[in-house]
């Protein structure tokens, strides 16, 4: 029980490290695509960038998934600070690697 409790640990470490995309929710075939933006931050020498992304559905509709895509396949990291799924809002929380900028594709479904 703990070695497999250690194993799905370090797969889902591993999963963050290497991965370059971020997936919240599900998305089955009735969710529609709401919005599709490219956010980029330029970079700062010797300095991690630390910036925040929010999206308010003026409509009141729920949101079902959020992609995040890192165009750079950087080891920068995403995180919902506030809202997400099941929300009509939503704050994202970028996190570049150091001396790099962060360029990311944000999709918001419905």
């Amino acid at each position: 029980m703990k070695f497999s409790m250690f194993l799905l640990i370090t797969w889902s470490l591993l999963a963050c490290v290497v991965c370059t995309s971020y997936f919240f929710g599900k998305k089955t075939s009735e969710t529609k695509l709401l919005i599709r933006e490219k956010v980029i931050f330029f970079a700062i020498p010797w300095k991690k960038r630390v910036e925040t992304y929010t999206y308010n559905d003026i409509m009141g509709r729920e949101i079902k998934a959020i992609d995040c895509h890192d165009y750079q396949r950087s080891e920068a990291t995403v995180n919902v600070t506030e809202g997400g799924v099941g929300f009509t809002h939503v704050t994202l929380r970028f996190k570049s690697q150091r001396s790099y900028g962060l360029e990311y594709g944000v999709e918001i479904f419905v």
